[in-house]
């Protein structure tokens, strides 16, 4: 793209695609963007539509700077971002599970929300629920399947409230819950704080009790085995 094409805004009948050149450097990349938001104020006016980003691999760290900038702009009223795009991951027999799990996960099963779940504040979805934001203290998601969350839980999840999923999960950047449920299983919050891992993590079920492991190949083969035992 040409330099002032960095950032390019389409509209969709789904909301917008922004999309982000993939050779200039990322700094460039959010100053246009930050740009590009100041410039269509009138354009938008506090409409209220799902973004998607495109054009471009993002990190981890980049894909929380975008998210940052949206969370503190009010130009755009955004009710949800799309997953982004990533690099392609090579899977093995277990990780592919959850590949599977997540491919699911289109529009008609899945909601998404974007911001803060604040106290008082409640999702209850018959499909999977995906937040980009924390749950804090005070705030609750109830979901027939799935759970991912884009931030730390401190508040209230529950995931497989629908017995169609067999072997639902809870996915998060941070995990300091007040509450946790799979299925029928309650677990509630340990009493001795621990610092809050910055890396994914899942909460999973097994013979009734709740685990809660860093998400990699180990975590999801105690996930899907029936013998295992021992907890966390």
């Amino acid at each position: 793209m040409g330099e002032g094409n960095l950032v390019v805004f389409k509209g969709t009948v789904d909301g917008i695609v922004v999309i982000l050149d993939e050779k200039a450097s990322f700094e460039e990349v959010i100053s246009y963007f930050k740009q590009k938001l100041n410039e269509s104020k009138t354009f938008f006016k506090g409409s209220k539509v799902g973004i998607r980003f495109k054009g471009r691999l993002l990190s981890a760290q980049e894909q929380e700077e975008l998210i940052d900038i949206l969370k503190k702009q009010n130009i755009i009223n955004v009710s949800f971002v799309h997953p982004f795009e990533n690099e392609p991951i090579l899977y093995d027999e277990k990780m592919l599970w959850v590949k599977n799990e997540l491919d699911t996960m289109n529009g008609s099963l899945t909601h998404f929300y974007y911001g803060i779940i604040r106290s008082g504040m409640e999702i209850e979805y018959p499909g999977n629920v995906i937040v980009f934001g924390d749950i804090n203290p005070g705030g609750v998601i109830k979901a027939g399947g799935n759970v991912i969350v884009f931030g730390v839980i401190k508040g209230k999840v529950h995931s497989g409230l629908d017995a169609n999923f067999k072997k639902p999960f809870i996915i998060s950047r941070g995990m300091a819950p007040i509450q946790i449920g799979i299925k029928n299983v309650i677990a509630p919050c340990p009493k001795e704080e621990k610092g809050i891992s910055e890396e994914l993590q899942i909460a999973y079920l097994i013979d009734e009790q709740v685990y809660v492991d860093v998400l990699d190949t180990k975590s999801i083969s105690h996930m899907l085995s029936t013998n295992d035992k021992q907890g966390v």
